[in-house]
């Protein structure tokens, strides 16, 4: 064999083992997650093994198994995830979030093609809350809130706008809804309907699930059973519902109901920011500007911490970014009410890496009205772990005033903050 036959062979064969070594990767990088268990610790590897019970990774040459009850978070970490087409949501009475092509109803009873499942949905529309029949209406929380009745939500011909008619939504076909509105039956032309929701005076009782699974289309999944071979997950929802799925459609599994709260997924009682120069009431902008940040930093970015260096790390140290967190301005005040069996609070608490130059504060924790923690919390040092008893109390109020520089830099991140039994 010439040189020249030699070179374009071995082309040739470097060019096929690109050529399957492509998918290789890809499935890699469908693969890679961030794990968080319930004490905080963080493990990024591959997913080799997932079920209901535990979840297997593969980290630094070395597999590591979970059990179900120790893990908090699991989050997919693709680079590019591809953009979601526009799609049709339903919410059930449960909090289940499902993508469908077609929803239609007779006497009661909801048929529902999804993408998930191999055959159409059969249930009762007592188990449904909401149903998106037009890809340009989102407004599920302006219909969800003090419903006395059935809603429909039809477009306006001239404007485009939407009407909610209260009264009883009845069968359901591709051509029409029947409703009936102030005791007159109405045929309403389903191309007219943009959304339906369903008065309910009583919610099941439903299985408690195993973890909710969040999709990158909106789909949200209470889930019983897990198995996942070949880049497919199989689930079995709490509602006794056998769906399917690309591994590549995951954004993120929540294991936290029941373990713990972030602070950031709830809504304060009341929050407050008072500048250290005196602005008039009609400052709003100004004033909403200043109050505390859920999941983000002021400048608009990741909650993030920087640790000391160790002896053979960089001279600048280490920074470490949170998924979960609460971003917080000097002279500040947020109060939360603990959720029924939340008995601890816990954080680490730091400055800004942005302004940890000049970033100084007084940081005080209160259960109810007694004072569990109070200390400094300065740029310059680690930054600190707090993790605290609450025992029975029904407040939880945070109190962030000036260090030693006044406002200067005082951006506080909590990390992590959350509540747990």
């Amino acid at each position: 064999m010439t040189n020249d036959n030699r070179q374009l062979l071995m082309r040739g064969l470097f060019a096929f083992g690109l050529v399957l070594a492509q998918p290789l990767l890809a499935m890699a990088k469908e693969r890679a997650v961030s794990v968080t268990t319930i004490d905080g610790t963080q493990i990024s590897g591959e997913l080799m093994d997932w079920s209901a019970s535990e979840l297997t990774v593969r980290a630094e040459n070395e597999s590591v198994t979970i059990a179900s009850p120790q893990l908090l978070r699991v989050r997919w970490q693709q680079e590019s995830p591809k953009e979601a087409s526009e799609k049709l949501l339903l919410e059930l009475v449960n909090g289940t979030w499902l993508s469908h092509h077609r929803y239609t109803v007779q006497r009661g009873e909801a048929t529902i093609v999804t993408p998930l499942a191999e055959q159409p949905m059969t249930l009762s529309t007592d188990r449904v809350a909401f149903v998106q029949l037009a890809t340009d209406f989102s407004g599920r929380e302006r219909v969800s809130q003090d419903l006395v009745g059935d809603l429909l939500v039809v477009r306006k011909k001239k404007t485009g706008t939407f009407d909610h008619l209260s009264g009883i939504v009845g069968d359901v076909s591709p051509e029409q809804v029947e409703f009936i509105w102030e005791g007159e039956a109405i045929p309403v032309k389903r191309s007219k309907v943009a959304a339906l929701a369903y008065f309910h005076a009583q919610l099941p009782t439903v299985k408690k699930p195993v973890c909710w699974l969040n999709l990158r289309d909106g789909v949200r999944l209470p889930v019983v059973e897990i198995s996942y071979q070949q880049q497919e997950v199989r689930v079995r929802t709490s509602g006794g519902f056998a769906l399917s799925f690309a591994l590549e459609l995951l954004h993120d599994a929540d294991y936290s109901q029941g373990k713990l709260v972030y602070l950031s997924d709830l809504q304060p009682i009341e929050q407050n920011w008072t500048p250290r120069i005196g602005l008039p009431t009609s400052a709003t902008l100004i004033l909403r500007h200043g109050l505390p940040r859920r999941d983000q930093s002021f400048t608009g970015s990741t909650i993030a911490l920087r640790w000391p260096p160790a002896k053979s790390a960089s001279i600048d140290g280490v920074l470490k970014t949170y998924d979960k967190g609460l971003a917080i301005r000097s002279r500040s005040e947020i109060r939360y009410r603990v959720p029924t069996g939340m008995r601890r609070f816990v954080t680490l608490a730091g400055i800004d890496p942005e302004t940890a130059n000049q970033g100084n504060v007084t940081l005080e924790i209160f259960a109810d009205r007694r004072s569990i923690w109070q200390g400094e919390i300065e740029g310059s040092s680690a930054p600190t772990a707090i993790d605290v008893a609450l025992d029975d109390a029904r407040e939880l109020r945070i109190v962030v005033d000036y260090g030693k520089n006044l406002d200067f830099g005082d951006r506080l991140h909590l990390a992590e903050a959350r509540l747990s039994q």
